[in-house]
Parts: C-alpha cells; structure tokens; sequence
C-alpha cells in the first residue's frame, strides 16, 4: 500500500493577521461585523482535472462550541450553504473566488468550522492502471495502453474540519474582514494503491487566514475572471451567475475606473453595454470598508456565446478527434451537459468561432495561433458555444481560449521566457515533458524572495503558472502566454491569501 498523493509538510497553516500595522479603521452604528470569505486551492502536480465539493456549511467557533461537529447555533460564515465549488483552477490564493460576503457578529472567537457534503473528482488514469473510488456502489475506470480520463465520487473520511487559531480572534463591530479558505485538493486526495488498482478517499486538509489588513491596492480580496450568465441590471450594478460557486455575485460598475470591453454593439463603455442574459467575465474587488462594495474593474461580454448554450471544458485528447471534459456548466444551460462527462468536440467550423479571452490591452505574440482545430492542445481551458449535444458530441460555433493554471519546475530561463518540466502525469501521459513559458509586460511576478535570476526565479525553482496555453506545432512544446507566475520554492513564498 502506499500514498499515491504527496503529503503537505505542514499540513495545517493558521495566520490570524489584524491589524494595527496598515489595517484600516472604521466606524459604524452597525453591531455586525462586515465579512467576506473566499476559497482557493494549493499549488500541486497532481493530475487532478476538476475538482468538485459541496460545502454544506462554515462558521466562527468560540470557546463553548470550539468541540462540536456541526455548525448548530454557530455564527454562519455562508448563508447560502450549502454550495457547490470546482476549486481545481482557484491554485493559490491569486486565482481564489468568493463563497459570501455577510455580517457576523461582533466577539471573541477561537477558529472556523468547515462542513461538506459530497464530492466529484475527474483524474487522469495512468496507462495499464485502474482507478477507483469509495462510493456505493464504486466507480473504477480502467486505462489500457493509453490514459484515461475518470469520473469519481470519493467519499470523505471526516464530515468536518476545525481549524483553531493560535489565540482567539477579536472581530470588531464595523471593521471590515477577510476569511480565507485554502483546500489542498492534492493533499486531501488520498490514494491507497493494491497491485495496479489505486482507491481514493478525501481526507480534508484545510489551511485558513483571517485578516482586517487590505492589499496593496486598498481591498480586501481581489477576483478574476468570474464568468456567467447576467442575471439582473440594476441602476449602477449587475449580478452574474459565477459558473465555480454556482453564486451570484452582483458587483458596482464606476464611471473612469471600470472598463468594458468584447459588447459589439455597444461603444457607451459603461452599464448600458450590459444586458441580461449575456456571458461575461468579471473581475472585482472587495472593497476595505462597511459595508462591503463588490467594485468591477473590467467587464467583458463574450460575444458569440448564448445564454442556455454555454459550459467551460479542458481539452483531453486532439486524436483522432478533439475531447474535452466538462468542469463547469454556466447556469441555466438547457442541453443536458454534466459537470465532469467528456465529449468528443466538433469544433466551429471558420477562424470566426476561435477567440481568446486575452485581457484589454494586451497583444499576443504573433507566434501563437488559436484559429483552428490544428491550433488545440491537451490542457487548454475553453469556453464552449454548444449548437447541440447528441450521444457524447458536441457541436460548436464558439470556442474562447481561457487562462490555465499548472505546477511545474523552472528547468532553464532565456530572459523573458522559461522553460517548465517536473509537469504532472496528465501532460506526461499525453506526451507532453516541457511546456515553455514566455513573460513580458502583462506578467506579474509573485511568491518569490531571491534577488537573483530572473525576476526571482533560478532554474530549479517550483512555481505554479497562469496564463493562455496555444499548440506549439508538429514536434514543439506548447506554449504558455504567461499572465501569473507564484515562485513556490523560497521559503516564506507563500502568499497571505487576498
């Protein structure tokens, strides 16, 4: 028997941060106390493609119920449990997305409750192994000479995790508040291997950070790239189905600071642009003050893309015909698509249909193309345009090419671009060993302390990378259009969660 995933070295990381030292301060009237929670996952090298949980709840424990299992007549820290959240693109705290924002009391409390439900993971089976789960019945799939792509339902071995703090927290009435959650999926994925046959449970592994000190840029959490459904437009604002949580997040546009861009029959730039029933991407911040403000720094319409049609997949295999596996399904989509099936895709057929979700103001390099099915590769994230599905096929007219996150080694730097290996066994297996990375302007550099090498980073460092994944060609390594890079290496490179 052995543990298939590696194990965290510190399995458990608590920082209670508040602040004296360039925390904000606020008054208000209101006893309650203005918070907001968000998830993420750990950097890892775990072949892990989507990662679903349901969270039936989270609360604030004190000294008289730090011992219970449930969150019973506790302080609710998500009003709206329980929910459902893919966490397998939210790897570190950059790429987080919000659970709630609400009011808890004020008090003295000793640490958080977190309770689940159920969870799908979809893995990739080695060649000539078989993966299995512990539901009832078992879900197994079995991979022959090539990988596999299998949907399981691991149980979980513990219905709660409590994480205590160091010493009680005092949350103050008015001061705005952060609670982050970190879920290590490659830690709590446990795989007990017999003979060629590995069984996974989930035993939950949790790290959380409670804070009042805002960010650089004066929030309490900053999001990217929320896509869903527009569900409502109100006078200064909008609320959008976020296709992770399965929430709404409604969040305030502001003349001068929030830009619109993709609405092709709008040139308003403004909340006119916006129109129930579009898909778009949006990135916020929570804003450092009582009450919470959910500020939209850029909104993006992706054109082409209807409202009932729309789901977000991860190429699996080109050959002999591309696939991709489902790991989110926009709201309200009326064809019948699961979160975590694969489906052969039938890509558009013109260079129209193929886009990327490139942020506004920034050039791709002419070296990379995304215009044709020539132009996919395994680990590309895409929004999908579904004409129809019909036995395991979908028909497309749209495809958007979408951020990917991976982990990997830094095994050589030609200053701006990198080379990765050390990737996981889902590229491996696809017979992809490198993937070169290439920075510039729109890259920002984080979780590194060395003042050697490039921007921090020397060869051999492990860093966890976010950016757009295009096809390098017969006999070439993909290559990455770096948007995010956290150096993983250093110690002290882990980042307080926003």
């Amino acid at each position: 028997m052995r543990n298939r995933i590696p194990v965290l070295s510190v399995l458990l990381l608590l920082l209670v941060l508040f602040g004296a030292c360039g925390g904000s301060s606020h008054s208000s009237s209101d006893h309650g106390v203005p918070v907001v929670v968000s998830i993420s996952d750990q950097p890892s090298n775990v072949g892990v493609l989507s990662f679903d949980i349901q969270i039936t709840g989270a609360c604030l424990l004190t000294s008289a119920n730090a011992f219970a299992t449930d969150c019973s007549g506790a302080q609710s820290l998500l009003p709206d449990a329980p929910m459902n959240v893919q966490i397998e693109n939210m790897q570190t705290p950059q790429q987080s997305d919000v659970l709630a924002t609400t009011n808890v009391q004020a008090g003295s409390y000793t640490g958080i409750r977190v309770t689940f439900g159920t969870a799908t993971a979809a893995v990739n089976v080695d060649p000539n192994s078989t993966d299995a789960d512990t539901a009832t019945p078992p879900n197994s799939c079995t991979a022959t000479a090539t990988p596999k792509i299998c949907e399981l339902s691991p149980t979980f071995t513990s219905s709660f995790v409590n994480l205590p703090f160091p010493k009680a927290a005092t949350l103050s009435a008015g001061q705005p508040t952060s609670i982050s959650i970190e879920f290590s999926v490659a830690d709590s994925l446990v795989g007990t291997t017999a003979g060629s046959t590995t069984t996974f449970t989930i035993t939950p592994i949790l790290a959380a950070s409670v804070s009042t000190i805002p960010d650089s840029g004066g929030s309490l959490a900053d999001i990217s790239n929320v896509t869903g459904p527009v569900t409502s437009v109100i006078t200064t604002s909008f609320t959008v189905m976020d296709a992770a949580t399965g929430q709404p997040v409604t969040v305030d546009t502001f003349s001068g600071t929030t830009t619109f861009s993709g609405f092709s029959n709008c040139n308003t730039n403004n909340l006119a642009c916006v129109q129930v029933g579009q898909i778009v991407t949006v990135n916020y911040a929570v804003s450092d003050s009582n009450p919470l403000v959910l500020s939209a720094s850029s909104v993006t319409d992706n054109n082409g893309f209807q409202n009932g049609q729309a789901f977000e997949g991860t190429v699996v295999a080109t050959t002999p015909t591309p696939m991709v596996l489902v790991t989110a399904v926009l709201a309200g989509n009326t064809q019948g698509v699961n979160a975590d099936q694969v489906l052969t895709l039938v890509p558009p057929t013109t260079s129209a249909g193929f886009s990327v979700a490139v942020p506004a103001g920034q050039t791709l390099p002419a070296s990379v193309s995304f215009a044709g099915a020539g132009d996919l590769v395994v680990g590309q994230n895409l929004l999908i345009d579904s004409t129809g599905v019909d036995e395991g096929v979908v028909t497309s007219d749209a495809i958007e090419l979408e951020p990917t996150q991976f982990n990997g080694t830094v095994s050589s730097i030609t200053s701006p671009n990198l080379t990765v290996d050390g990737l996981n066994n889902f590229f491996n297996d696809n017979g992809i060993a490198t993937i070169q990375v290439q920075t510039g302007t729109q890259t920002t550099f984080e979780g590194t302390v060395a003042t050697s090498g490039f921007k921090g980073l020397t060869v051999g460092d492990e860093a966890n990378f976010d950016g757009f994944l295009f096809n390098g060609g017969a006999g070439q390594s993909p290559v990455v259009f770096g948007e995010d890079i956290f150096d993983n290496t250093n110690p002290g490179a882990m980042k307080k969660p926003n």
